[in-house]
């Protein structure tokens, strides 16, 4: 059967491939099962990856940012979960930011109607919902909430994950006080908002960690460093490579 993974953004699906394929034996796959053949916008930041494990399928998508999770599923998953019950397994990963976990959980169960209704972090739920025939079909659901226990977003998990090394972690320190004290110096034209802060944080980290990489495209980056060794990033997906 499919399942499936909604994100953010391309980043994160990124990620999420290299990370669920390292630990979960998830490997890409060009064709998609039939009748799910998913081609979602890339102008706007929309992605859209098939991966396989033996007969099991699961597809990745980056959604184009966390307000477009409701139109990206019913623009392009509504119609197969309704006419041919594509998927068993369902699956969010959304950014924390400065929301807390109930808040979340509600926004998550209320976007999805009329297929979900309830979403938990870090807690499969089982879904029941009727398909075109009127037949009752279940759908179990998966809230990934990043990070695990304070505010931020993906790039604070992976700014946490590369600072589990003590050696790291000064240099994640001593890029965060530098991107900290470049906003104040050059706000508002440059670094406009918290969002930004952090990019540059992972940024200037990656810099300083791997300079003769500093030019490669981000899924190049990402696919560098050995994310499948991180406690962090172990506890954070604990039940995502369940899927």
């Amino acid at each position: 059967m499919n399942r499936v993974i909604l994100c953010e953004g391309m980043t994160d699906a990124v990620l999420l491939s290299y990370y669920l394929g390292k630990v979960a034996g998830w490997d890409f796959c060009k064709k998609a099962p039939q009748g799910v053949d998913i081609k979602p916008d890339d102008r706007i930041g929309q992605s859209a990856n098939w991966y396989k494990k033996g007969d099991e399928r699961l597809l990745i998508c980056g959604v184009g940012g966390k307000d477009r999770m409701g139109s990206f599923f019913n623009d392009y998953l509504l119609h197969p979960m309704v006419v041919s019950n594509s998927f068993s397994r369902f699956a969010v990963v959304l950014d924390r930011d400065d929301r807390g976990t109930d808040s979340l959980e509600s926004h998550a169960s209320s976007i999805f109607n009329p297929i979900i209704t309830s979403m938990k972090n870090s807690d499969w739920v089982k879904n029941s919902y009727k398909d075109s025939y009127g037949e009752k079909q279940v759908l179990e659901t998966l809230l990934v909430i990043i990070p695990t226990e304070h505010q931020g977003a993906l790039e604070t998990l992976m700014l946490d994950s590369i600072a589990e090394d003590p050696y790291a972690s000064v240099i994640v320190d001593e890029a965060g006080r530098f991107v900290k004290s470049m906003r104040q110096e050059l706000s508002p034209k440059y670094l406009k908002t918290k969002r930004d802060e952090l990019k540059a944080h992972l940024g200037v980290t990656w810099a300083i960690q791997y300079p003769e990489k500093v030019f490669r495209l981000i899924d190049e980056q990402i696919r560098s460093v050995d994310w499948e060794k991180s406690d962090v990033l172990r506890a954070c997906f604990e039940q995502l490579v369940r899927i």
